[in-house]
């Protein structure tokens, strides 16, 4: 007898040994984020040739595996960079909503009450009050879309910071995933797999989806390569960090504009798209109230001639330099006749200004002033009810995907319990098979030859 039959017994101890520390690794990282559930790979020795056949030499640990599926990061990273990009759009576009804060506090409440003056000094043109009270709204008008202009571009200025400072959040996880890349490189090559190295990696790759919507490939000894659009953006430990031109385009060290996905593209589109839009919707609405104000002011007539402007603006900036130019209360052209006499008590030209309540002469002719706010409201309105919509299905998507791929790769108590008995009976089966040999030998040294004593 040999003592082959030890050595296999212990090639058995150490595999039960390794695989009872994998599994408290396991259970210990349980509520770890990014944690994946870990294995212990086992291979039979290559046999001993015997006469009569082979023989087993016991058992190997060849590696200890991560249970994940590259298939299902990169459902859940194309899940979560689609969820995060409809996100910030209708959170953008929900501020912009409150902005306009319609209907109490918005523009529409304003142009009623402008309308209403109107009205009220058509029937009383010579009451001075009702006069300064046609200014005075005038006034809070003009006033209340340039606050909605002003906050729009503080919607937009805010898209902007928040679009520098998530491309450089970004930039600062492409070189940790750079760093990681060589710490793997270099741990694969001297100690096997080095799998928390990857969990980390990993979870700086989920993050980078979120915020970017980049694409990953293995390269050669675990090294990952982090891509956007066909172009590179880590590859080993070299990185390209992305930038931000004037206009919020992303631009690659080599001068390509490239197109993200995840939150920067929700707040590229929000920077350029969305609040742009809104602002020349704004612009839009001040050219043709001013022009439909002035247009019929400017044909009516006071007692000292014909009414002039009530609103100016500059052109390159309508909705936020829209304001009341005319400030005699005296001059408001309420008349549609000059006289003479002066017809004190003719207030057909105010009742004409009222009148645009309804009017068509808004849009080229199409709407009036207060149909085409509403229009801007709802449009808004219907945006942000179907961003809304949209984000919760694909976060419901992401948080399925995730699910998904928690049960490859999370960790489950009840299953590692299972696999810690699996070990222990292995242990202690290799153990009672050192027992059995050693007594076995015991007796072939100890009682062989005492026969006759």
């Amino acid at each position: 007898m040999d003592f082959s039959a030890l050595h296999v017994a212990l090639s058995g101890l150490r595999a039960a040994q390794v695989g009872i520390d994998t599994t408290s690794h396991n259970v210990s990282n349980a509520s770890t984020e990014g944690f994946t559930r870990q294995r212990v790979d086992l291979a039979a020795r290559r046999p001993r040739p015997l006469p009569v056949g082979q023989l087993g030499t016991g058992v190997d640990i060849t590696d200890i595996t991560r249970a994940r599926s590259s298939f299902l990061d990169a459902r859940v990273r194309s899940s979560i960079a689609g969820a995060a990009e409809l996100g910030v759009r209708a959170s953008f576009l929900a501020r912009a909503e409150n902005v306009f804060a319609e209907p109490d506090l918005g523009i529409s409440g304003a142009l009623e009450g402008l309308f209403d003056a109107f009205e009220e000094l058509s029937l009383e043109p010579t009451d001075m009050s009702a006069r300064s009270g046609v200014l005075g709204q005038l006034d809070t008008v003009a006033r209340r879309i340039n606050q909605v202009y002003e906050g729009i571009e503080v919607l937009r200025a805010d898209a902007r910071s928040t679009l520098v400072g998530t491309v450089a959040e970004v930039n600062d996880l492409l070189g940790q995933v750079a760093q990681l890349n060589v710490g793997i490189l270099e741990t694969a090559v001297s100690s096997g797999s080095p799998n928390d190295l990857m969990d980390k990696r990993d979870l700086l790759v989920d993050r980078l989806s979120q915020l970017l919507g980049v694409r990953v490939s293995e390269q050669g000894g675990g090294s990952l390569q982090v891509s956007l659009g066909g172009v590179s953006l880590v590859s080993g430990s070299n990185v390209r960090p992305l930038s931000v031109d004037a206009a919020g385009q992303i631009l690659h060290p080599s001068g390509l504009v490239i197109t993200p996905g995840g939150e920067i593209r929700g707040l590229q589109v929000a920077l350029v798209t969305d609040l742009p839009g809104l602002s020349a919707d704004l612009d839009a609405l001040a050219v043709d109230l001013a022009a439909a104000l002035n247009s019929i002011h400017t044909s009516g007539f006071h007692a000292g001639g014909a009414g002039a402007d009530l609103l100016g603006y500059s052109p390159s900036e309508p909705a936020k330099t829209l304001a009341r130019v005319l400030s005699n209360p005296a001059e408001l052209a309420t008349a549609s006749t000059a006289g003479p006499p002066f017809p004190a008590f003719d207030g057909s030209n105010a009742g004409r200004l009222a009148g645009l309540r309804t009017a068509l002469s808004a849009n080229g002719g199409t709407a009036s002033l207060p149909d085409a706010l509403h229009g801007i409201v709802v449009t808004l309105g219907r945006e942000v009810a179907s961003f809304d919509t949209a984000a919760e299905t694909q976060v419901g998507l992401a948080e399925a995907a995730e699910r998904a791929r928690m049960l490859v790769h999370g960790v489950s108590v009840d299953e590692e319990m299972v696999s810690l008995m699996e070990y222990q009976r292995m242990y202690e089966a290799a153990a009672r098979v050192i027992t059995a040999v050693d007594q076995a030998l015991d007796t072939l040294i100890n009682r062989t030859g005492l026969v006759g004593r």
